[in-house]
């Protein structure tokens, strides 16, 4: 720790990266369900007018309400089309517009740092998140954050970072069937994977290309940060044993777990259920996938 980090409040902010289709999503709402997390709220990205953390305030300590708005059953955080009710509810968010308003760019150049101001703008809003909402710590996932650990390293100095991975075999068979993936531009290549496959590329393998590339960027950024600031999560898991992959999370996080919110996590029954690319899959469409990722899916011991 340097003289300059000391009391610059990056030790209370936290940031859940991983590869798209990873888990994060599901593990930020989980997390967010504890009453002293901050997020950045739906409220906060497209109302920045508003004070930073106010909507994540007034829902703290209303667990039953977060579970009814930001779950459906079986514990599935992810939604297709939300009631109004449901989408009026403060929820946990991206939340890119905080990063664009202070100057972070989506896609930085390699040793990119960020001006003084931008740095300051970023500190300033997510302590303001923090300290409105009453919380110790306000967490965010982003998955362009995934490119952004130096930059975000650099403005949080002790931050900590909870790294969620998956079978990058259940990532691709999950992103070739979710709805914005045809038209979603992707930051390696420039095209959308629906451009990409009339150019005569094969859609599960621009799938695995996706996830491996999301990996090794992740890899790259997370070795500019002490091991100590880093939890990684199996998602796996995360799902198989709940309770203890959380109590683990909620730790490193340096809080506690509340009866409150072991209940909510033990209400929603979570369930590891192995991905369905073993019976969807034929021998050509896993060889393009292994193509890309075997070497990767052997190394992270999936294989």
């Amino acid at each position: 720790m340097t003289a300059s980090s000391v009391g610059d409040g990056s030790e209370r902010v936290a940031f859940l990266v991983g590869a798209g289709r990873s888990g994060t999503t599901l593990l930020y709402k989980l997390l967010c369900l504890h009453a002293r997390i901050a997020f950045i709220s739906n409220y906060d990205n497209r109302m920045p007018w508003l004070p930073s953390g106010l909507f994540s305030r007034l829902v703290a300590n209303r667990t039953e309400s977060k579970l009814n708005a930001w779950f459906n059953r079986g514990g599935n955080a992810y939604f297709l089309k939300r009631p109004l009710l449901k989408k009026m509810f403060p929820t946990p968010v991206e939340g890119e517009s905080v990063y664009a308003a202070c100057g972070v760019p989506l896609f930085p150049e390699e040793g990119a740092k960020l001006e003084a101001a931008s740095c300051e703008c970023l500190r300033n809003r997510f302590e303001s998140i923090r300290h409105t909402s009453r919380s110790d710590i306000v967490l965010s996932k982003r998955t362009a954050n995934n490119r952004r650990i130096p930059l975000l390293h650099g403005v949080f100095p002790q931050a900590r970072y909870i790294h969620l991975i998956r079978d990058g075999r259940e990532v691709a068979h999950s992103l070739s069937r979710v709805e914005w993936w045809d038209k979603h531009t992707l930051w390696w290549d420039g095209r959308t994977p629906e451009q990409l496959e009339k150019s005569g590329d094969e859609r599960l393998s621009i799938c695995a290309k996706n996830w491996a590339l999301e990996m090794k960027a992740l890899s790259e950024g997370l070795a500019s940060v002490p091991d100590g600031q880093i939890l990684e999560i199996r998602y796996e898991q995360l799902l198989s044993q709940p309770d203890i992959q959380l109590d683990r999370i909620i730790a490193f996080l340096g809080l506690s777990v509340t009866a409150s919110y072991r209940s909510a996590i033990e209400s929603l029954q979570l369930s590891y259920r192995p991905g369905s690319w073993l019976s969807d899959w034929n021998e050509a469409q896993l060889g393009n996938v292994l193509r890309e990722e075997e070497h990767l899916l052997a190394e992270l011991g999936y294989i």
